[in-house]
């Protein structure tokens, strides 16, 4: 068989003990969340610092990279143009009028105006 004799009533200090114990945990909880939400905040920020440097030494060594080809490139340009030169035998005045005719081209080239028009 089955009691059912009624359920005795809680006294307002059990009732207030009861909900006092339940808000301890309820802000033990907050709490518990609130340092791992901290921690994982914490670890975010350093790996986001940790990819802004690496990202800053790749983009130097790209950079390096690049400045050391294009070096490169210059003085196998500037070796190719010597033997160029070397190559042809002008007399002076022809010598003068191409260096001439050079500087006046690359100007032209670089100033963005068309003096043809």
């Amino acid at each position: 068989m089955t009691d059912r004799s009624p359920a005795r009533p809680m006294s307002v200090r059990e009732a207030m003990d009861r909900v006092l114990a339940a808000e301890r945990e309820a802000q033990a909880q907050i709490e518990s969340c609130r340092t791992a939400a901290e921690r994982i905040q914490s670890d975010a920020r350093d790996r986001a610092r940790r990819i802004k440097e690496t990202t800053q030494r790749r983009i130097s060594d790209v950079h390096a990279a690049s400045h050391r080809q294009t070096a490169a490139r210059i003085r196998e340009m500037r070796r190719e143009a010597a033997r160029l030169r070397a190559a042809i035998d002008y007399e002076p005045a022809q010598s003068t009028a191409v260096r001439k005719a050079a500087q006046n081209l690359a100007r032209r080239l670089t100033s963005g105006h068309n003096d043809d028009h």
